[in-house]
């Protein structure tokens, strides 16, 4: 049996949404219970091996997942700060990186329909909305002539763009971004 994958997706949607000022409740839980599964199982000599043998010592990680639900943000995010620095996980510096981590994950799941997961651009065109991560903008484009050319049959906001070949254009889009953006980085390099 192969030892479990460290739970990076969840990992960097609660790191990334925690840095924005997310509501991280139950998110925050489900994380730190995956953590510690991941951990309990993980081998030692593995691909972040010390970070499961750290994570079983991590006592806010079980104070985390052991967390009722409704919980305070605060608390939520001082718990989450705490266990990124018990597994020395990196945390997003400032909102364009989390904004980058989140986008990461949205437009992975994207690809992973072959550009068909209008719902996980709609979340990468809020993150630019909000936060206005200049690189997220194409996106913001893509959301809306997808809905138009659907819609009307014609649309301005990508040029090119036609009913036929929406989802070609995205997923080439979607591919040229993740070949200009840094992927999410949670381990320090000395790991």
């Amino acid at each position: 049996m192969s030892a479990p994958a460290f739970p990076e997706r969840t990992s960097l949607l609660l790191l990334g949404r925690r840095s924005l000022n997310f509501d991280v409740d139950g998110l925050a839980q489900k994380w730190a219970d995956q953590m510690l599964s991941w951990a309990s199982a993980a081998v030692v000599d593995a691909p972040n091996g010390n970070v499961a043998a750290r994570a079983i010592e991590s006592g806010a990680l079980y104070t985390l997942s052991s967390l009722p639900s409704p919980a305070h943000w605060g608390e939520l995010s001082d718990l989450i700060r705490d266990v990124a620095r018990d597994l020395h996980l990196f945390l997003p510096g400032d909102p364009a990186t989390a904004t980058r981590w989140l986008a990461w994950v949205h437009l992975s799941d994207v690809l992973a329909a072959g550009g068909d997961d209008f719902d996980a651009l709609k979340k990468v065109s809020r993150l630019w909305f909000d936060h206005e991560t200049p690189d997220l903008h194409r996106f913001y484009l893509f959301k809306h002539a997808i809905r138009e050319v659907m819609r009307d049959g014609q649309q301005a906001h990508v040029p090119g763009l036609t009913r036929e070949s929406w989802r070609d254009d995205l997923v080439l889009a979607i591919t040229d971004w993740k070949k200009e953006t840094r992927a999410p980085d949670l381990f320090p390099d000395s790991l």
